[in-house]
């Protein structure tokens, strides 16, 4: 092979169903495909309005087979069914499944005898943008999250407004027809991505199975396991590494075989995914509430390299797996199709958080904080009551106008801290989809917070660092987790009322009071410094 090109291996095959769309038909010139530009933004304005709302069939059915799993514990049922129900919700249009609604990813792989009416005529925008423009149209039209940040000087940022701009690869490849993968991606999953460069001693048995322990346990949960977890040893250059990653990680590899001949195909192991998948099993973190179902689905691909260096990463999907295949040829458009109806996957019989402790935070202070304070790190919790949200943004400028001796805001002490940074409401609803944000982002602030007698309280998902445990140890406080990947349901049913109260120009990352209806939750952290997931 005299180089290698991972589109020649890319699976878009007959496992997938599509529907086709109702766009201008492309028109065959000269022997080349010219498709309308519009048509083009079109598609990605759909893709887009699709995935933020429904799932892969796929992906639900494989977390609703958990349930029937004896293996499952009682705790992750009720995990997993409240990822179903949240799918539920969210493909009734108004709610997205996740507050985080992602970055925008498109990869496409565009043939070679393949036009766009715009660049034919030399006017209008290309290729890339045109998709990008597609996908920003449909954010601002479900007022789905900015969460995109754009830099004003080496150190300082701002918020883009509009979510964008997006990632957009598209590789010129032989034919015509032109292929794409539209997805969109949290920053809770894509900050568990690892690279390393290894010694060549990594291949062996025994010492890959150690570092994917390690890197395995590693993940944690605030990514909102179920995981899909993808593992790439090899590759010219780390950014072939990389590429192969997330194409494995939206299952573009899957089509691969488990061996070659050694001219440099690359190769998917199943025998090192069922590894990894035990390895998942036997960390105990489980579907975010300890278990054995922290991987939904695993999948590992063997690169080619050079002999003197060996790229090995992992990354995973998280439980929100916003992705869809879509192509166009001389028959016309075609996009994959979703779940509609996940409630078929529930089961008839709810399952229950058993033993859980309801806390009322609009009783006195004292009260709520001395109950929490009793329990210990494991105890299930139903949460009602009034919550300060505050995130990233927010805490940094708590944090700098505290050591500018402008004080701690009242808020900060008065109520619970909720690391959580919600989607614009729809007309009509008190918020938009709402779920925790990854808490140890938050941990650097702990220390100096805590001894001013603020957050003392936290709620968030994922576990907190050695530091942030023994700042709360110190102050008596506790941290407590919320189900991650449950935005569209914890809207609808757990959140009463949301108001602005400071920073209101940071848009989705200000500072809000919100009333909670029994949200279900699981004391992480508990006043002795004891951690449940250790």
């Amino acid at each position: 092979m005299s180089h290698v090109d991972l589109s020649r291996f890319l699976d878009f095959g007959e496992a997938y169903e599509y529907r086709k769309l109702d766009l201008p038909a492309p028109l065959l010139r000269d022997g080349r495909l010219s498709l309308d530009a519009k048509a083009l933004a079109e598609l990605s304005r759909i893709a887009f309005s699709q995935i933020a709302f429904k799932y892969p069939k796929g992906h639900l059915e494989g977390l609703a087979a958990m349930l029937d799993d004896e293996k499952s514990s009682a705790r992750e049922r009720f995990v997993i069914e409240t990822l179903l129900r949240n799918a539920a919700v969210a493909a009734e249009g108004l709610f997205p499944s996740c507050q985080d609604t992602g970055t925008p990813l498109i990869y496409g792989w565009k043939g070679e005898l393949v036009d766009c009416a715009s660049e034919q005529s030399k006017v209008g925008r290309d290729t890339a943008s045109l998709l990008a423009q597609g996908a920003g149209k449909a954010y601002a039209e479900h007022r789905l999250r900015a969460s995109q940040l754009g830099p004003l000087t080496a150190l300082a940022e701002g918020n883009t407004k509009d979510n964008l701009p997006a990632l957009v690869d598209i590789r010129s490849v032989p034919g015509d027809c032109f292929r794409l993968l539209f997805a969109a991606k949290g920053g809770g999953s894509t900050s568990r991505t690892s690279l390393t460069l290894e010694s060549p001693a990594l291949l062996r048995p025994e010492a890959l199975k150690a570092q994917l322990e390690a890197r395995i346990k590693a993940l944690g949960v605030a990514g909102c396991p179920p995981y899909r977890i993808t593992a790439v040893l090899g590759g010219a250059s780390v950014s072939q590494t990389l590429y192969a990653l997330e194409l494995a990680g939206y299952g573009l590899l899957d089509g691969l075989m488990d061996e070659a001949t050694g001219d440099g195909t690359p190769v998917r192991s199943r025998e090192w995914e069922a590894i990894m998948a035990e390895v998942a099993a036997e960390t105990g973190l489980g579907a975010q509430w300890g278990g054995r179902q922290l991987a939904l689905d695993t999948r590992f691909i063997r690169l080619s390299r050079h002999a003197a260096t060996l790229p090995f990463a992992l990354g995973i999907s998280c439980s929100a797996h916003r992705k869809a295949r879509a192509y166009v040829n001389k028959q016309g458009w075609y996009l994959e199709n979703m779940e509609e109806d996940p409630a078929r996957l529930l089961p008839s019989a709810a399952s229950l958080l058993t033993g859980a402790v309801k806390i009322d935070f609009d009783e006195p202070k004292e009260l709520w904080l001395e109950n929490l304070r009793n329990l210990k790190a494991g105890t299930p919790l139903l949460l009602s009551g009034s919550v300060t949200l505050a995130r990233d943004a927010a805490h940094a400028r708590i944090a700098a106008g505290m050591r500018g001796g402008a004080g701690t805001p009242r808020y900060m002490i008065d109520h619970p801290v909720f690391y959580a940074g919600p989607t614009d409401p729809a007309p009509g609803r008190v918020t938009g989809s709402f779920g925790p944000t990854t808490a140890s982002r938050m941990d650097p602030y702990m220390e100096e917070l805590t001894k001013a007698g603020a957050s003392l309280v936290s709620i968030a998902k994922g576990g907190r660092s050695a530091a942030a445990i023994r700042a709360i140890a110190a102050a008596r406080g506790v941290y407590i987790a919320c189900i991650g990947g449950a935005a569209a349901l914890t809207a609808r049913d757990h959140v009463l009322s949301s108001l602005v109260v400071d920073h209101a120009d940071l848009g989705m990352e200000a500072i809000r009071l919100v009333r909670l209806r029994e949200l279900p939750a699981l004391l992480v952290i508990d006043s002795n410094g004891g951690n449940f997931y250790a």
